[in-house]
């Protein structure tokens, strides 16, 4: 009788591990993966730290950080996109509470330069997977903070031993940092929320685009209209020219729209050939004459209705009126 490989595992590992252990990397997301592995680096430095650093005057915070290290780790590990975002940025939070005392006066120096090289890791984090803007807050409160505390440390001095060039390095390294991490997460945003052949919103980012124009809407002033576009047989389209001739004309109207409204209105594909355009400050009567400049200029054939949001409006009201608008027209043009 053939033996799986994990047949020999026994029970107990299995279920601590939530199947097998070689199988445990392929359960992570990027956000418990980074935690994880963070951790353990940072759990290497402290072992470091706690083996060569003979002065050190805290040997006791060291030894509480390293079991927060590896305790979180392992957690990270066994959670998987389970682990909380909270707790993560907890983590973080007391880490760089830690850096802060490290570089203190009250800490030596050998502890002042793990602290300071330790500092681009947590930054890294902050920037990736906290949200823009409280992440900047606390990136900003960070480097705050660690100022104020290096500037009275004599070891920052001009003439201590570590000196104003090492205090100026870390936090620009740790900024640097910060902003790599803020960058992917951008790109990475921007390719989950992207329609890969048109380059317009897919509807996974429209709606979540359409949600955060109509929260604040209750009392707001500035119109909002959305537009529903579908093309005309656009499967005879397909059906005698092929799919890549299908596929430029949606790339086409694409670009055509782009360039006939305006930079902060929005286009999204929620469909094969159904679109979306959101105009932002723009009433219908005006939604209705950007879109019939729109198609009397298009040299593909298409059809649309527009619905101006309304207070108490959702994303799904606001699309279901315009799609009741798009099939009048659409009867109108077949009669």
């Amino acid at each position: 009788m053939l033996r799986t490989p994990y047949a020999a595992t026994p029970p107990w590992v299995m279920r601590a591990f939530g199947g097998h252990p070689y199988r445990l990397w392929e359960r992570q997301d990027a956000h418990s993966l980074y935690l994880a592995v963070a951790a353990l680096l940072l759990a290497v430095t402290l072992v470091i730290d706690l083996i060569f650093h003979r002065e050190v005057l805290n040997v006791w915070l060291l030894w509480a950080l390293l079991l927060v290290c590896i305790g979180g780790s392992v957690i990270a590990l066994l959670l998987g996109p389970r682990f909380p975002r909270w707790a993560g940025l907890l983590s973080v939070g007391t880490f760089i509470g830690a850096q802060v005392y490290f570089m203190s006066d009250f800490a030596d120096v050998q502890s002042a330069i793990s602290a300071l090289q330790e500092l681009p890791i947590l930054s890294f984090y902050l920037g990736w997977f906290i949200r823009p803007l409280p992440a900047r807050l606390l990136m900003v409160a960070t480097q705050a903070m660690l100022a104020a505390t290096m500037i009275p440390n004599p070891a920052f001095a001009p003439d201590g031993p570590l000196g104003v060039p090492s205090a100026v390095h870390g936090m620009v390294g740790a900024m640097l940092c910060f902003e790599i991490g803020s960058y992917l997460r951008r790109r990475v945003e921007q390719r989950a929320h992207t329609d890969q052949l048109t380059g317009a919103l897919n509807r996974r980012g429209l709606m979540a685009r359409l949600e955060n124009e109509l929260r604040p809407r209750l009392g707001a002033t500035n119109p909002l209209t959305l537009v529903v576009v579908d093309f005309d047989d656009f499967k005879l389209l397909n059906d005698t020219l092929g799919h890549a001739a299908g596929d430029s004309a949606l790339r086409e109207a694409v670009s055509e729209w782009r360039a006939g409204i305006r930079a902060r209105d929005l286009i999204g594909r929620t469909g094969g050939d159904e679109f979306v355009l959101l105009l932002r400050r723009t009433g219908l009567a005006g939604a209705v004459a950007v879109m019939s400049r729109l198609r009397r200029d298009s040299a593909h054939e298409w059809s649309w209705g527009a619905s101006e949001a309304a207070p108490g409006d959702t994303p799904e009201s606001l699309i279901r009126r315009a799609d009741l608008a798009l099939y009048r027209q659409k009867r109108a043009r077949q009669a």
